[in-house]
């Protein structure tokens, strides 16, 4: 295969995938038409034709012939719904979205293989069977259970380019444009594969405006300029700390200038990583539509804020959650519709996923007007389980954050969808591996809303520099509520237990990071140290540090394979002396005496 065919053959596939994408929510919102007495829009059923019709072509065009063949049979379908002559149904968008992910999955493979081969006759039988009108009628399968639907970075699509696919080698524009007279009939092709002057469908420029074009870019390019990128803000860290030792006015003047300059080229390197969660709640559309259907619950979906901007590696691992979030909301929330209108709400649920930036963070709420959740259920399950003593006193606060323990459910019998006991502690594991927190909030017959909190980037973080006899620590930001130097007062010990810091009427447990980190330094009086709240876990706990140094912005460096897997550190980073601190995971350090402290901290009042 020469060079150039390659190249053909590779874009199109990339762009094959974003027109899949396209298409599987137009195929969702087809669902609506059937629903809507006034017929809906229908230029959906326009928009999926000229999607499939723009796939066959181009397909063809490069040579992958198997799934032009297959998008003509589509296509013939597709023609009889636009003309009226199958109606759009439950079944009907059942085959199409079935279709789409025979699609996606003939892209997979190509992309492993551009010469395999793949069969879809069975596929193509059933299609011929509906234009016949001879399918026989089949129950919505059952998506796979929660456990084992893999991470967002095993399927999630490369995202696509702000303006149109460019081959600058070759220097012909996108495939569409290559092949665009090779399609049968001259329809208008979709905005995502059209080169500028080929966009009929999409709104027309305001005269004097110009077209903003994109590029593709390998993530490993990006990796390396991030990692240089990350060196260079070091090595600017490390001439500010000594600016003041050079006698030079202008070298002054040059190393202020130069530290402008890096922040900028620091800035537009970050934002080369950040991608909207656009295509991720796309996703979950779908994962909620075929879970409802699974369950014969009739729920509807809303987004917001899905043009929020995280880093690609935040997103990547962040479907895994959403769908086990989403999945729960569908089982565990929402009620069945004869319930739901004995309650007084309507028959149809509704499941709800809003984004927004909230400093350097990212808010990511699921929300459910299901029946919420009850904590005397919760309560007796956890005591069932074992999980909880009897004579525990929590609040229900504390009853609904039980959800996230391993092996809690409260499903009575397992079904494919729930009841293993897998899913909210996956929730909670997976957020806190982003330096991330998930909260829970519910109201019994109102619903729950599931509220997770990011940072924007894994490449950069506020960190609090804190000492340890020599020995320097950065702790994320995030992480801390508040820090106090606290008095005799404040401190109280308690036979098997420890020390505890007395708060406000609150009692945490008081750790030592000398203790955790099971360092020999010189031992300090507690009064002599400074105290940090941690509020971000399971439960708040206050640690013993020697001192505070400071809070700035540090480079995460990746641990080295012989440290990776050394529970309780997040990464390392150079300081401003030039000088390496390691970053803590001051939740996975402290976990594992929490865990020892657990069934005392009932007995003497601990929130």
């Amino acid at each position: 295969m020469e060079d150039f065919e390659k190249e053909l053959k590779e874009g199109f596939l990339q762009e094959a995938e974003q027109l899949l994408l396209d298409a599987e929510q137009c195929f969702l919102s087809l669902e609506t038409l059937s629903s809507d007495p006034n017929g809906g829009d229908r230029s959906i059923i326009e928009k999926i034709f000229r999607l499939a019709h723009s796939l066959k072509g181009s397909a063809r065009a490069v040579g992958f012939d198997d799934i032009g063949h297959f998008t003509h049979e589509l296509e013939s379908l597709l023609v009889k719904v636009k003309n009226g002559e199958i109606r759009i149904e439950t079944s009907i968008v059942s085959l199409l979205l079935k279709c789409n992910d025979h699609l996606r999955t003939m892209v997979t493979t190509l992309k492993a293989d551009m010469a395999a081969r793949i069969d879809s006759s069975a596929l193509i039988s059933e299609i011929q069977d509906h234009m016949n009108g001879t399918a026989k009628a089949a129950s919505a399968p059952a998506p796979e259970p929660c456990e084992e639907v893999p991470a967002a970075s095993a399927f999630e699509p490369e995202p696509a380019p702000a303006g149109p696919t460019t081959f600058t080698s070759a220097g012909q524009g996108t495939v569409a444009e290559l092949f665009r007279q090779a399609t049968v009939s001259p329809l208008p092709l979709p905005a995502s594969v059209a080169p500028p002057s080929a966009t009929p469908a999409a709104t027309p420029a305001k005269a004097g405006s110009a077209v903003e074009e994109g590029i593709r870019v390998s993530l490993k390019r990006l990796d390396v300029l991030m990692n240089n990128i990350g060196e260079l803000v070091i090595l600017q860290t490390v001439l500010n700390q000594h600016k003041d030792q050079i006698q030079s006015v202008l070298l002054q003047k040059t190393v202020g200038q130069l530290e402008k300059i890096t922040k900028d080229i620091q800035g537009i390197s970050m934002s080369l990583r950040m991608v909207p969660l656009k295509q991720t709640f796309q996703k979950l559309h779908r994962t909620l539509r075929d879970t409802s259907k699974a369950l014969g619950k009739e729920i509807t979906f809303e987004t917001s804020g899905d043009e929020t901007e995280m880093d690609k590696t935040v997103i990547d691992n962040l479907g895994d959650p959403l769908v086990h979030l989403i999945r729960n909301a569908a089982d565990h929330g929402i009620e069945a519709a004869e319930e739901r209108v004995r309650a007084g709400k309507p028959r149809d649920g509704q499941v709800k996923i809003r984004a927004s930036h909230q400093g350097d963070r990212v808010i990511i709420e699921v929300i459910d007007d299901g029946k919420g959740v009850n904590p005397v259920i919760i309560k007796a399950k956890a005591i069932e389980k074992g999980i909880l003593s009897r004579d525990a006193e929590i609040s229900d606060r504390q009853a609904a954050e039980l959800l996230f323990h391993p092996g809690f459910s409260t499903k009575s019998e397992v079904t494919d969808i729930s009841g293993r006991g897998v899913g909210l502690d996956v929730v909670k594991t997976n957020i806190e591996k982003l330096q991330g927190e998930v909260q829970i909030e519910s109201v019994p017959g109102q619903g729950t809303t599931f509220r997770i909190l990011l940072p924007l980037t894994l490449a950069i973080i506020d960190g609090m520099v804190v000492t340890l006899g020599e020995e320097r620590y950065v702790i994320p930001v995030a992480h801390i509520h508040e820090s106090l130097q606290p008095t005799t007062d404040d401190i109280h010990h308690f036979t098997g237990v420890g020390e505890m810091l007395s708060l406000r009427g609150e009692n945490l447990p008081l750790f030592r990071l000398s203790s955790v980190l099971n360092r020999k330094v010189k031992a300090r009086t507690s009064t002599d140290c400074i105290a940090i709240v941690v509020r971000t876990g399971e439960k708040p706990f206050a640690i013993l540090v020697d001192d505070i140094i400071g809070q700035q912005q540090v480079v995460i460096k990746r641990l080295g394979e012989e440290l990776k897997d050394i529970r309780g550190f997040s990464g390392s980073s150079i300081l401003g002396d030039g000088r390496a601190a390691l970053i803590l995971d001051i939740n996975e350090l402290v976990g594992r005496n929490m865990t020892r402290m657990s069934s005392s901290n009932a007995t003497i009042g601990v929130a």
